[in-house]
């Protein structure tokens, strides 16, 4: 397009958002974008809850509980974890612990999180929190079993029935996200 064309398209395309409100004015562009096949990039702007209405929108109920007790905002969530689908994967790049055990420790109970975000249930299997200890570079094969076996009052369960995060474990959850968010 050229200058000239660019500037028309912009004058109409203001022209048709006057009227609307910020955040129409933002859904519009989100979704003219993604017909387009572009992805949105544009954020709201601080007061505009749309964007974060559509990420709150995918939470369960019992996540949406645990954030509000726990003090912790959708911003928080997005710094660890990502939205794929209706599925929130862990992002962070590393893990808070002085050793391999307490960081595999650790991303057992952010898997457990992950999981209550996703399903509304902080439930999930060996499988997926020994995945995740892989990708953060924490799974020592030799000493895994014994790190899994003392651990405490905040999982519950077996490698073999899979495991559950206590309460203590969604508390000590909530304090992980605060401790990989004053990192940034």
């Amino acid at each position: 397009m050229t200058k000239n064309t660019i500037t028309t398209v912009m004058v109409s395309i203001v022209e048709l958002l006057t009227p609307l409100s910020t955040e129409e004015r933002h859904r519009v562009i989100r979704a003219s974008l993604a017909l387009l096949g572009d992805t949105p990039g544009i954020d709201s702007p601080k007061g505009d809850s749309s964007a974060e209405a559509d990420y709150e929108n995918a939470l369960p109920p019992r996540a949406k509980n645990w954030l509000k007790q726990n003090g912790l905002s959708l911003e928080n969530l997005e710094e660890t974890f990502h939205l794929n689908g209706e599925v929130f994967e862990v992002i962070a790049s590393d893990i808070p612990g002085k050793s391999d055990k307490e960081k595999t420790y650790n991303a057992y109970i952010l898997t457990g999180i992950s999981r209550l975000l996703s399903i509304g249930e902080p439930n999930f299997d060996d499988k997926q929190a020994r995945d995740l200890c892989k990708s953060l570079g924490c799974l020592n094969e030799g000493n895994h079993s014994y790190y899994m076996k003392n651990k405490g009052n905040e999982i519950a369960g077996s490698k073999e029935k899979g495991w559950t995060l206590t309460a203590p474990g969604l508390k000590q959850g909530a304090m992980l996200v605060q401790t990989l968010n004053k990192k940034l």
